[in-house]
């Protein structure tokens, strides 16, 4: 009883921590980066915070248990893991897909960049690692087991991995989402950029993702299964749930059509970076 009631109040502190920062006026837009300039009232915005702080501790501690880290390598790997996966992918793609001016600015990044150090140090303070595992050695003998050619060659084939399974999934989500992008008296600012552009952006996004992510496949404990269930959790909630949960300025139903999306393509990328990283 005594655990349960640790891990749920570990859940909670890191729902009022998160929005508490994210609150702060000087991060304040940085939830509104992926859906350009809509805004939000501060009672919606204050809950999608306090939500995603929540959600974020549940997904990551099933992945914090099973890695070989002591504290501060934790909280870096899991500051990677939401800057890099939960925002940062997304303003790339938000200055793609925007018409016009873009909706990142540099204060929406460091915003981004604060935000997800605070909640890593506390995920990483509350949730403890199970180990004082060194990353620079798990990646020492993570490189070791492929060799640096070999290493390079499967970072590559994720990263194309990466790229097939969004155009696939993509173009799926594509004819529920059309109008939106198609229609400029919705106010959204959304287009769709050639297709040459697409695959070169989302290989590039694919490459800067599974380097963030390096820190966490490499210092893993799990394996087969268990490995998968255990990251596309954390992938889901991190890049799918998360930003989607502060696009404020998005209609409903294209919030949940892309959450959907997203949610499916992380289990698709978590299955091949199992299969690639041979994990």
């Amino acid at each position: 009883m005594m655990a349960w009631l640790a891990s749920g109040g570990a859940v909670v502190a890191m729902g009022v921590v998160y929005s508490t920062v994210t609150s702060l006026p000087v991060l304040r837009r940085l939830q509104g980066s992926r859906q350009g300039e809509g805004r939000r009232s501060s009672g919606p915005g204050w809950l999608a915070s306090f939500l995603s702080g929540c959600l974020f501790a549940l997904a990551g501690r099933p992945l914090i248990a099973s890695l070989h880290l002591s504290t501060h390598w934790l909280i870096l790997s899991l500051w990677l893991l939401l800057f890099v996966l939960g925002f940062l992918l997304s303003m790339i793609e938000a200055r793609a897909f925007t018409d016009g001016p873009s909706p990142v600015r540099v204060r929406d990044v460091i915003g981004a960049m604060a935000a997800s150090a605070v909640a890593a140090s506390v995920a990483g303070c509350l949730i403890k690692a199970p180990s004082p595992g060194s990353l620079s050695v798990n990646l020492e003998q993570w490189i070791d087991t492929f060799g640096w050619t070999g290493l390079v060659v499967r970072l590559l084939g994720a990263a194309v991995a990466f790229m097939v399974a969004y155009c696939v999934i993509g173009s799926v989500a594509w004819r529920f989402v059309r109008p939106f992008y198609a229609d400029p008296k919705l106010g959204l600012r959304l287009r769709i950029p050639s297709g040459r552009l697409v695959v070169l952006l989302q290989l590039g996004r694919g490459l800067l993702a599974v380097v963030a992510l390096a820190p966490l496949i490499a210092s893993l404990s799990a394996h087969g299964f268990d490995w998968w269930a255990r990251f596309a959790f954390a992938l889901a909630v991190t890049s799918g749930v998360i930003p989607l949960l502060g696009a404020a300025g998005w209609p409903t139903y294209l919030r949940i059509v892309h959450g959907v999306e997203i949610v499916v393509f992380d289990l698709v990328y978590a299955f091949a970076l199992w299969r690639i990283l041979g994990v």
